[in-house]
């Protein structure tokens, strides 16, 4: 008898095991394609992504317009932000019960670091296509417009020096089209001020948001750094 009860707790353990790992693999695959980076329904246009030196990261493209949000490092010299919402990078099986903690309902994945070196969080590449809007992700001045080293003449790099903290610079990579009235010490809110567009930098380079996503995955790219 106690042998069949012993058959019986190994046989209700193994079922509960098969149960959630079909759970994550319906989750990454199905639900997986139809989720959204951010929820627009609860998600304004100066939506929180991530903090850093106490300063909030606003999606620098309006909640409706990313198509996949993907941390990478670039360098010792930038800060490690903390993002907001769900690691879809993470273990499937952890998923299941990590709770959206955002009322955003954020999703984020943790690239490759493919060599890079600094923090894992240290720029965050916000996917959209290419033309689309791209906004000030802070609420501050303009410090600096300077040439995009990745595509040169074709885009720019916007930074900005945070009201929150003058001793941060943030900067917005991949942005074309300089908004005519966006120049050095130029007023930016957060999620407000449009500064550009978001350049086509899948024509000289494959992003590696195109392995997240199922468009070319250009994007614009956020990072910080302390000035001393």
């Amino acid at each position: 008898m106690y042998a069949r009860r012993r058959m019986l707790a190994v046989c209700v353990v193994l079922f509960g095991v098969l149960a959630l790992v079909f759970a994550a693999f319906v989750q990454t695959s199905g639900v997986r394609e139809e989720a959204l980076p951010i929820d627009p329904n609860n998600a304004g246009p100066d939506a929180v992504l991530a903090e850093v030196a106490g300063i909030g990261i606003s999606s620098p493209v309006r909640p409706e317009d990313v198509t996949v949000l993907g941390y990478h490092p670039e360098g010792e010299s930038l800060a490690e932000m903390s993002p907001r919402g769900k690691n879809l990078s993470g273990n499937p099986l952890l998923r299941l019960f990590a709770d959206d903690s955002t009322p955003e309902k954020i999703q984020y994945h943790l690239m490759d670091p493919a060599s890079r070196q600094g923090p894992r969080t240290g720029a965050l590449d916000v996917g959209a296509e290419a033309g689309t809007a791209a906004y000030a992700p802070v609420t501050g001045t303009v410090t600096a417009i300077r040439p995009d080293p990745v595509l040169q003449e074709d885009a720019s790099i916007v930074e900005i020096k945070p009201i929150d903290n003058p001793d941060v610079r943030i900067s917005i990579s991949l942005v074309q089209d300089i908004d005519s009235e966006v120049g050095p010490k130029s007023p930016v809110t957060a999620g407000i001020t449009q500064l550009g567009s978001v350049a086509n930098s899948a024509g000289v380079l494959r992003p590696q948001l195109a392995e997240h996503t199922s468009d070319a995955g250009n994007h614009v790219t956020v990072s910080a750094s302390q000035t001393n």
